[in-house]
């Protein structure tokens, strides 16, 4: 149920994200069609890890060029696109891996002054159906995906070779990867360096003033300090392919609370302190009587840690990242005895780093700068690059009113 939520979200993301900005009223909104071959290798992430072969990939990009001045965020990436990508990926091991159908919405900006003749940097972050993944005995050799469905982390390079009115002709070359969020276990994950070749088609044909570069009015160095609070339901499953232990899938309990600034109306800064509960670690050591924890069991299954965050802000979108210290995981030094194979360094890492990356869909445009903000949020979280757990959020925002700041906005 919690992956038909995720896959909804990111749908309904994808829909925000194409009509992430109004009509200009320079010229008409340009949309896209892109269709895109892709090439490459998927690396072995394990010694464990199946055999794999060349991969191949068919994409089709549907997209628009933000090109309205009177949008900050718009300027700020120098006139992005932003849309979504629909591809089928064959991993060069169809039996073992089966083919991937991914759904990703992305922001593609512009690394140059031409909207329409540069090089972009395309970010994407979505979901991917796979047709096949592991099962202990139809197919024990893929450790790399335990699941139908994965997160999917798309970064790339794209440098167009040839731009006339109708299309224009693109290479490139980045980095895909594939994991479920350790929802289901193995989750070894598949990350893959490819090259692409593709044609962005212009639903419209550009006209000369759409070639030229576009204006670059100054944005309003504006600073707004905010609280912030959200709480999060989150999956996990606890065990292995290697059956040391039962596998259990229970949820994760989250709240934190974090304060900042946002610098422009753009980039969002917060530091913050977050609470976790781990149902399956409460589970086992109540199960197991382990007799470290069992004196204390909701104490010893709770993390504490203080953590870092940067959000982009592009209207009603947010694109947020988060780098964690840990300061109490207590149960960790368990978990990585009985489930993970790491030497004494690759374990401090995992104990003591914690990462969140995923997107957020606010109430109210965040260019209005409201004085309260709803948002919902979907996350993959890891210890340090290793996934830890998928999850679903929901939070507010609250700016902080000061004696010399402009005047606000109705609050909702």
């Amino acid at each position: 149920m919690s992956r038909v939520i995720i896959i909804a979200f990111i749908l309904t993301f994808s829909v925000k994200f194409i009509y992430a900005s109004d009509s200009t009223s320079r010229d008409k909104s340009v949309y896209f069609i892109q269709p895109e071959f892709l090439i490459g290798k998927t690396l072995p992430a394990h010694s464990d890890f199946p055999d794999t072969r060349v991969q191949t990939a068919f994409a089709v990009s549907f997209g628009r060029y933000v090109t309205n001045p009177n949008k900050d965020w718009a300027v700020f990436f120098n006139y992005p696109s932003v849309g979504i990508t629909f591809s089928k990926t064959s991993f060069g091991q169809d039996q073992i891996l089966g083919n991937a159908y991914s759904l990703l919405p992305f922001l593609s900006i512009n690394l140059s002054k031409k909207p329409f003749n540069s090089i972009h940097l395309k970010l994407g972050l979505g979901a991917s159906y796979f047709t096949s993944y592991y099962h202990t005995k139809e197919n024990p050799d893929n450790k790399a995906i335990g699941s139908k469905f994965t997160w999917t982390f798309q970064t790339s390079i794209h440098y167009n070779i040839l731009v006339t009115r109708q299309l224009a002709l693109t290479a490139g070359a980045g980095f895909i990867h594939h994991s479920n969020g350790h929802t289901k276990l193995p989750n070894l994950g598949l990350n893959s360096f490819l090259f692409s070749f593709s044609a962005k088609i212009y639903l419209s044909p550009l006209d000369d003033n759409q070639k030229k570069e576009y204006p670059k009015p100054s944005i309003d160095k504006t600073k707004q300090y905010f609280i912030s609070f959200r709480t999060g339901l989150g999956i996990h499953e606890f065990g292995d392919e290697r059956q040391v232990m039962p596998s259990l899938k229970k949820a994760v309990y989250s709240f934190a609370a974090s304060g900042g600034i946002v610098i422009k109306r753009l980039i969002k800064v917060r530091i913050g302190v977050a609470y976790r509960f781990y149902q399956h670690y409460y589970n086992y050591i109540t199960q197991y009587k382990s007799n470290r924890f069992e004196s204390h069991p909701m104490i010893n299954a709770s993390n504490i840690f203080l953590y870092v965050g940067c959000e982009l802000l592009l209207g009603h979108i947010g694109i947020d990242s988060e780098l964690g210290i840990n300061i109490y995981k207590p149960f960790y030094r368990e978990h990585s005895n009985l489930i993970e194979d790491d030497g004494e360094f690759s374990y401090m890492l995992k104990r003591t780093i914690a990462t969140r990356l995923g997107m957020k869909l606010y109430a109210i445009n965040t260019s209005k700068n409201p004085r309260n903000n709803f948002f919902l949020g979907a996350y993959i979280n890891a210890n340090m690059g290793q996934a830890d757990f998928s999850e679903l959020t929901i939070g507010l925002v609250h700016r902080i009113k000061r004696r010399h700041d402009e005047t606000y906005p109705p609050a909702f």
